[in-house]
């Protein structure tokens, strides 16, 4: 028999009730019955005098639904979720519940505010495109899994939101997951928002060595590559800026330069570096950047190009991931990369062991090798199986330094090399860098 009442999951949002939307507020006066979470039911307490209100206590959540879904059966239910009920809230186990024990009941989810949102307002607009959200809470989901996912959300250069980034009980997860967020963003811009839209709201922006203390009721948006901190506001660009030409002051701010005198020095440099090497397009751009690194113009009769350079910046604009063999070329980059020494195991050199381990990301990355000659042997072993589809090979050095760099440009795939033991980290980010600034400019 088809029951006669309906379960409305509700999203109240964060806090504040001029957060909450219009249909929330409206499924709550049509019920006949709350049933929540006690700290969820206190917050909208003004809204259900003379209701019929049931509560249970932090972990009780499989009880609640029990409870809304029979109650449900004859009367008008809202069963009342923090922020948006299907993020981190009650509604997944309505749904399973409801659909593993066949229960016929009308059901209803109305979406909320979600603390990611509200947080990245507060902000400024630390969220604005692509983003991941991240639970750091291990009582669902084992912290192997939590690890994992936070480690790929920040290898995609993600903007990442994590929730319940500690309690009494979990201190540990959250240092650890800091110890990742430092190894793949180094001291990234971290906001630190504490009950957003609530009583006792508080909004900071830290570097990732400032954040210490945070609990339950605290969300962090990491920021990513692009992300930007200006006047107390935290933003990530959703690429507005490569839409249209600034003229002059973009292509100095190529060399790095943004200030009146700092453009002036760019344009100054590039017309010294231009008479020394005066060729055209990329492969002219990237020498030039070499001779700029290093303050050598001989460089220019070491660098080796092997095919297509141009698919080097195509790949960059389909947005492939940077594979770097060391932290020293990551930091010199303009993007974020995944550094193969952090995946170092066993008896070999660790950038030659994190190279294999990372073989299946390898394909379709750009490799960047700037340190290690053994890093570029285990490349050439990896690309058999896994090609990448660029390769930026520079380690310097006079024990196989000159003989990787010779294996990786007969590679079937398109790379920038040095020829001998020339070479080093700066000359690969280098390199790197002038490939991203070409793939950044506007059509």
């Amino acid at each position: 028999m088809p029951s006669r009442g309906k379960l409305y999951v509700v999203g109240i949002g964060p806090g504040k009730e001029e957060l909450m939307t219009l249909k929330a507020k409206r499924a709550i006066e049509e019920a006949d019955y709350i049933v929540g979470y006690q700290t969820y039911v206190d917050r909208i307490s003004h809204l259900i005098e003379g209701k019929k209100v049931v509560t249970t206590p932090m972990r009780k959540e499989l009880d609640r639904v029990k409870i809304a879904l029979e109650l449900a059966k004859e009367h008008v239910v809202a069963l009342i979720s923090g922020g948006d009920p299907s993020i981190y809230g009650i509604l997944p186990l309505v749904i399973e519940y409801a659909v593993e024990k066949k229960v016929d009941v009308e059901i209803e989810a109305i979406p909320g505010v979600t603390a990611a949102s509200a947080a990245s307002s507060l902000l400024g607009s630390a969220i604005s495109g692509d983003f991941a959200v991240v639970s750091l809470s291990d009582l669902l989901v084992p912290w192997s899994v939590v690890e994992k996912r936070l480690l790929y959300a920040l290898s995609g250069d993600f903007v990442v939101a994590i929730y319940n980034p500690s309690s009494r009980r979990r201190k540990e997860n959250f240092r650890k997951a800091m110890e990742i967020v430092r190894r793949f963003r180094g001291d990234a811009w971290v906001g630190v928002v504490r009950n957003a839209g609530r009583e006792g709201q508080q909004v900071e922006i830290r570097r990732v060595s400032e954040v210490d203390e945070v609990d339950m009721n605290t969300i962090l948006i990491v920021g990513n590559s692009e992300t930007k901190v200006v006047d107390g506001k935290m933003f990530t660009p959703r690429g507005y800026s490569n839409k249209y030409n600034i003229g002059e002051k973009r292509r100095a701010e190529r060399m790095g330069a943004s200030t009146k005198g700092g453009m002036e020095v760019a344009r100054r440099s590039e017309e010294i570096l231009r008479s020394f090497y005066p060729e055209e397009g990329l492969r002219g751009d990237i020498i030039r950047r070499c001779i700029a690194t290093t303050g050598d113009v001989t460089i220019k009769d070491v660098i080796r190009f092997v095919g297509d350079t141009e698919e080097g910046v195509r790949a960059l604009r389909d947005g492939c991931r940077i594979i770097a063999d060391v932290h020293m070329v990551r930091a010199g980059l303009r993007r974020d990369a995944i550094v193969a020494v952090d995946f170092a195991r066993g008896d070999d050199t660790r950038t030659a062991s994190g190279i294999r381990n990372l073989a299946e990301m390898i394909e379709g990355s750009l490799v960047a090798i700037g340190n290690s000659p053994s890093a570029a042997f285990a490349l050439c072993e990896v690309a058999e199986k896994h090609p990448p589809r660029f390769i930026v090979a520079t380690p310097v050095g006079f024990v196989n330094a000159a003989e990787s760099k010779k294996m990786v440009r007969k590679l079937p795939v398109p790379s920038v090399t040095t020829e001998g033991p020339r070479g080093g980290s700066g000359i690969c980010a280098a390199i790197v860098n002038c490939l991203i600034e070409h793939a950044d400019r506007p059509d």
